[in-house]
């Protein structure tokens, strides 16, 4: 390659460069925030002669947002729809029971949501509930459903994420204890004592 060929070559990768340069000078100034050319004004892109003037109805007008109220005064979320009332779970097992089917130093604690009674020991856990279900699909969803006889009713043993004993109980309720099915199993006998 002559000199003059390198010269030019050199020069076409100079213009390129500058073209280049300029292009990204004319992008950057499109913002249409910075100074006006003819006045040299700063142009705000939310001026009020850029915006659209609305003749929609709505929102000429402000709707006062009212609180929703309860019909009957207070929130009925855990009562009964049969208005009878709540069985509480913790008082279906006594702790000196549960003891005995986990090992001892059980935990007692009732949570609000069922509402449901855990009880914890050794190392194990089951949760207690009574719950207004029918049982007939409880039993069909389950991925694996196997029948037994607890306190002379027809019981399940059924598995979904983990292992519960469900059965019928008086009011169109299911009581549902989760965990190991032998141990909870046990603790459906000793609840059922009580329903």
């Amino acid at each position: 390659m002559s000199a003059d060929d390198r010269k030019m070559k050199t020069l076409r990768l100079l213009v390129a460069l500058a073209l280049a340069a300029v292009a990204v000078l004319v992008v950057a100034g499109c913002g249409g925030s910075g100074p006006d050319d003819a006045t040299g004004q700063e142009v705000s892109a939310t001026s009020s002669d850029q915006i659209v003037k609305s003749r929609d109805a709505v929102t000429k007008t402000e709707n006062e947002i009212v609180t929703g109220q309860y019909p009957n005064g207070h929130d009925t979320d855990e009562e009964s729809a049969s208005g009878t009332k709540p069985v509480k779970p913790c008082t279906l097992v006594t702790e000196a029971q549960a003891n005995r089917i986990l090992g001892g130093h059980v935990k007692v604690s009732e949570h609000l949501q069922g509402p449901t009674c855990a009880f914890s020991g050794s190392g194990r856990s089951v949760t207690l509930v009574l719950m207004e279900a029918p049982l007939a699909p409880l039993v069909a969803g389950a991925r694996s459903a196997q029948p037994l006889t607890i306190d002379g009713r027809r019981a399940w043993c059924v598995r979904y994420e983990t292992t519960s004993i469900v059965t019928a109980v008086r009011g169109g309720k299911v009581l549902q204890v989760t965990g190991a099915c032998p141990a909870a199993a046990r603790f459906a006998d000793a609840a059922l004592a009580w329903l």
